[in-house]
């Protein structure tokens, strides 16, 4: 858990991109109104369905003079992740213009800062972004974004990645979420690439050390991260907080893993991860951070406030790439809480599913809006 800021580059409009970037302005102007209306605006976008209100409520967050939605640099490249999912699923276009306008602001930094997961983030919006406009400028740039955070692999605890890209600051360590970005970002890219071996020889390297790194408890929860002995000669468990997000993106990651190779073990892996989470981290059956108090974060915004909808995402991802409706009712679960019981009348969406409805800013929107999204179009 951190709290950072980025601050803005901006860049030259890629040629790839030129045209595009035309369209998708007079898109923006065009989307603006429905999106910044009053309550009978936004009861209007309610009657056509939930998730559209949510996500035009979302969109309130949205800063166009920076490109992002909200104000954290790693939470914004995430809710830009829910909004591609959003598009994906239900085909609505309207809010399309945004992805290509965090491109053109911040690409001439390659998205890239001293912390190799909120790096991470990134590049996994931009193998999406690849996915869904097919542009290569934005697979161009996950692909940069990959061998950025390789540089700070080392041998140290056997391999991984560092969290920070000063691995001598005090305090370094090798933490789960950063490797399990790099895994689904090498994993996808593998498979977005024709004829790649790099970027699949990245991903099964980091799997292998990754499963033997011991951040993989015997509850079959991942742990936050290693810890160092003070002669930094031994790396053993931090045993700190099983944060939900850690739960999510490593099914996603081992869920790209089966689609680059067919090993049905990796599924299986993923399955038993994902079961475990939702056993131990639920309460009644909806989704629970283990965090109290400010751990939490506050009504100005917090990292935990993201966690659980990245869970959700990537237990979507397992669920239809395993073609398997074991989790399916888990998905409405959280669909049908999160609607009844942590929704205002203003299609606010708040950080406790289960209610009462508290924290409510753009991070615990767009995480909610990651739950509501991942029970459509469920496999069958």
């Amino acid at each position: 858990m951190k709290a950072k800021s980025k601050r803005a580059t901006s860049s030259p409009l890629h040629p790839a991109l030129a045209i595009l970037g035309a369209a998708v302005t007079v898109a923006a102007m065009t989307a603006a109104p429905a999106v910044a209306g009053n309550g009978a605006a936004s009861a209007a976008v309610a009657a056509t369905s939930p998730q559209k209100a949510d996500m035009a409520e979302l969109f309130k967050s949205y800063n166009a003079n920076a490109g992002l939605i909200g104000h954290s640099w790693w939470q914004a490249a995430v809710a830009l992740s829910t909004l591609e999912t959003y598009q994906q699923t239900t085909g609505d276009t309207t809010y399309a213009f945004a992805v290509l306008h965090a491109f053109l602001d911040h690409s001439g930094g390659n998205f890239e800062n001293s912390f190799n997961d909120d790096t991470g983030w990134w590049g996994l919006a931009w193998v999406q972004a690849y996915q869904i406009f097919h542009q290569h400028a934005y697979l161009a740039m996950a692909e940069t974004i990959a061998n950025y955070v390789h540089r700070s692999w080392d041998g140290t605890c056997g391999g991984g990645v560092w969290w920070k890209t000063n691995a001598k600051y005090p305090g370094g360590y090798k933490n789960a979420i950063t490797n399990e970005l790099f895994l689904e970002l090498t994993a996808w890219l593998h498979n977005s690439i024709r004829g790649d071996t790099k970027y699949l020889r990245w991903a099964k390297a980091e799997w292998s050390w990754f499963d033997h790194s011991g951040m993989i408890n015997s509850s079959s929860l991942v742990n936050d991260g290693l810890r160092l002995t003070k002669n930094r000669s031994v790396c053993v468990s931090n045993h700190a907080t099983t944060w939900t997000y850690n739960q999510g993106v490593i099914l996603a990651g081992l869920s790209q893993l089966y689609k680059a190779t067919r090993n049905a073990g990796w599924l299986r892996v993923a399955e038993r991860i994902g079961r475990a989470a939702i056993q131990r981290l639920t309460i009644s059956g909806v989704l629970h951070e283990p965090c109290t108090g400010s751990g939490c974060g506050n009504n100005t915004g917090g990292d935990a406030q993201s966690f659980k909808g990245i869970f959700v995402r990537g237990l979507k991802v397992l669920a239809v790439t395993a073609r398997t409706t074991q989790f399916s009712a888990f998905f409405k679960k959280q669909a049908r809480s999160i609607e009844t019981r942590d929704t205002n009348r203003f299609h606010q969406l708040g950080f406790r599913w289960g209610g009462p409805i508290v924290f409510l800013t753009s991070y615990s929107q767009a995480s909610a809006l990651d739950a509501i999204v991942a029970s459509l179009k469920l496999p069958t």
